[in-house]
């Protein structure tokens, strides 16, 4: 059934879902998925991105196998059902064979890799691992060296090289022959899995602070692994690319799981991804020669992919691209659907719901700027809540307010429950984060994070608005909107701006651009910053935390400029701090040094952000 409106959804409702998605959890999924599809391809890794570069293709009976290998393997070493199984791995097949494995036989944490030892190091301890699986330098260099650091912060830790050359290191197990030595045809010791069993750990949250690790359960994830895919109705023999990290909900359900469910080929571009800058200037080439059908990226990947020339390139297979992540400007859109021909399904998820929430439909209307319509058995509502987590009420259509999620998709809840607060509301609902609105068809409409709202003076500016005004500049590739910190108003609209390879333009220019795109004068940025390259998430998503606070030291700097007239040599740190959320660090030198406290907290007193003096 094609799913074209809300009524569509309803109808499939109408069958219980533990009716409609047979297999209760991920053993049962890959278990049909391999009896199925066994001939067919279900991995091909790409050890480069040249027509030259050797490729190396998993079928379904293999991928099988080495699951359940596996899962047979941790039992062996003495990896119990309720022990954590951490993965540090880039995109290659034994990634997702220790991930799915890791959730039959115990429970799978996968970890940013790009996260420093001690951050990796924190979140493996708060999810209790027993072991650890990790990449050899052949498959990716940086991982190994943060492991060897690892193991001395987590003595007793079982650890598994995979990919490994030459004799492994003393006390580690080298992952693939290991395997070699497992029966590939049963479970030996198989643990009950049932729907709400979990599976999973995610690592969500950013960076800092306490790890915050989001519970993944079998049978939301064999929902995901339906619902993910649903609205392309495409069948077997269908060929995804998959840029995207596997420690990410993105690259593991949506660009996995949700795959190999149904019968289609996972294109694995390098142990990078997107990542590779060889991947984004030869993408078209690897459309061309695998045949994709479904192509997708992180809206920052798209918009550099469509810098790439394609002249040339036979794209006839490709039916559709898939983005999430963080919201696509608009003029993306139009001008991928435009030039391509080929339709942008938008969707809309986080880590808590499994990966997708909403998508627009591929085969009905899909409304640029709106991430679609809700996914069968995920409730979506938006909602006045309050600063106490009470719900009031819903919003009416068009009004703005907190998009809140319901429904078996949904996760039961973080590791530690003191993440609950504020996220788990009443009566089953996950308060997202996010402000939007519904219009009367269904369709859901991102107006920021709760948090990323810019206010001036007590006036809401949504970021989006100044973001999508410059990414129409020819000359701008993608474009961050946050709040400069102001005596004043509290916060002013900044932006800062990564122009296209080669392109120029002066931050003046993109003022007096935004004066003329953007309707409402507030929003209009009072300062415009050029940089080579946006901060990104280990996922490519823009980190706008890094943004604010760079914002935030280009306002300390430009209030403390009497001082620097005085003599008074200033540098200007602002970092998270534990307790007061954002602090600023102002290191004073030279000049007259009486009263230099009292000036700073003459000039920078009226801050929201605390500072102290050195």
């Amino acid at each position: 059934m094609k799913i074209r409106t809300h009524a569509d959804i309803v109808e499939l409702e109408k069958t219980p879902v533990t009716e409609r998605i047979k297999q209760k959890n991920v053993y049962e999924l890959v278990r049909d998925s391999g009896a199925q599809y066994a001939d067919r391809i279900a991995f091909r890794a790409l050890s480069g991105t040249t027509p030259d570069d050797p490729v190396r293709d998993v079928t379904y009976a293999e991928m099988l196998k080495r699951v359940i290998q596996a899962a047979n393997l941790f039992h062996a070493e003495g990896i119990g059902p309720d022990d954590t199984v951490t993965i540090l791995m880039p995109g290659v097949p034994e990634t997702f064979i220790a991930l799915w494995g890791a959730e039959i036989a115990a429970v799978a944490n996968p970890v940013n890799y790009f996260l420093a030892a001690s951050q990796i190091a924190g979140i493996m301890k708060e999810a209790g691992a027993r072991a650890l699986v990790a990449a050899d330098p052949s498959l990716f260099a940086d991982i190994w060296p943060k492991v060897e650091e690892i193991r001395a912060a987590m003595p007793g830790l079982k650890v598994f090289r995979a990919g490994g050359t030459g004799p492994a290191p003393a006390g580690v197990i080298d992952f693939e022959p290991a395997l070699d030595k497992q029966p590939g045809d049963r479970l030996v010791a198989p643990k009950p899995l049932e729907r709400d069993t979990v599976a999973a750990l995610f690592h969500t949250g950013g960076t800092t602070g306490l790890p915050k690790l989001a519970r993944h359960t079998h049978g939301a994830l064999t929902l995901a692994a339906w619902s993910n895919v649903l609205v392309f109705d495409l069948g077997p023999g269908t060929v995804q690319i998959n840029p995207l990290p596997q420690f990410h909900v993105g690259g593991s359900i949506v660009g996995g799981l949700s795959p190999i469910a149904s019968g289609w080929t996972v294109v694995l571009p390098t142990p990078l991804g997107a990542r590779n800058p060889n991947v984004v200037r030869d993408f078209w080439s690897i459309v061309e020669r695998n045949r994709i059908t479904v192509g997708g990226a992180v809206p920052t990947s798209l918009a550099a992919i469509m810098n790439v020339p394609r002249e040339g390139h036979d794209l006839s297979s490709l039916e559709v691209f898939v983005s999430g992540g963080s919201a696509v400007p608009v003029e993306l859109l139009r001008r991928i659907e435009g030039e391509l021909g080929v339709p942008v399904v938008e969707g809309y998820g986080m880590t808590e719901v499994h990966c997708y929430s909403t998508m627009n439909p591929m085969h009905g209307e899909r409304r640029p700027g709106s991430v679609g319509l809700r996914l069968p058995y995920t409730e979506v509502r938006v909602a006045d809540v309050a600063g106490d987590g009470t719900i009031r009420g819903d919003c009416p259509p068009g009004t703005i307010g907190h998009v809140l999620m319901r429904g078996p998709q949904v996760t039961p809840g973080y590791l530690d429950p003191r993440h609950d607060r504020g996220a788990m509301l009443a009566d089953g609902w996950l308060d997202s984060g996010d402000l939007g609105r519904l219009d009367r068809d269904g369709y859901l409409w991102l107006t920021g994070r709760s948090k990323d709202l810019i206010i001036r003076g007590g006036h809401n500016i949504d970021p989006i608005v100044i973001e999508e005004a410059l990414v129409r500049h020819p000359a701008v590739e993608t474009a961050a909107a946050v709040g400069l910190p102001d005596t004043y108003a509290g916060e002013l609209p900044m932006a800062f701006v990564q122009l296209k390879p080669g392109a120029e333009a002066t931050p003046e220019e993109l003022r007096e651009f935004c004066r003329k795109e953007i309707p409402e004068r507030a929003a209009v940025p009072v300062q415009v910053t050029l940089i080579p390259q946006m901060p990104l998430t280990g996922v490519g998503k823009i980190f706008k935390p890094a943004l604010r606070l760079d914002a935030a030291r280009c306002a300390f700097e430009a209030a403390l400029a009497p001082l620097e007239a005085e003599g008074v040599a200033v540098d200007v740190i602002v970092r998270n701090d534990a307790t007061h959320g954002t602090l600023a660090v102002v290191r004073v030198a030279g000049g007259p040094s009486e009263n230099v406290v009292e000036r700073c907290a003459e000039l920078l007193g009226g801050f929201q952000i605390r500072h102290v003096v050195e």
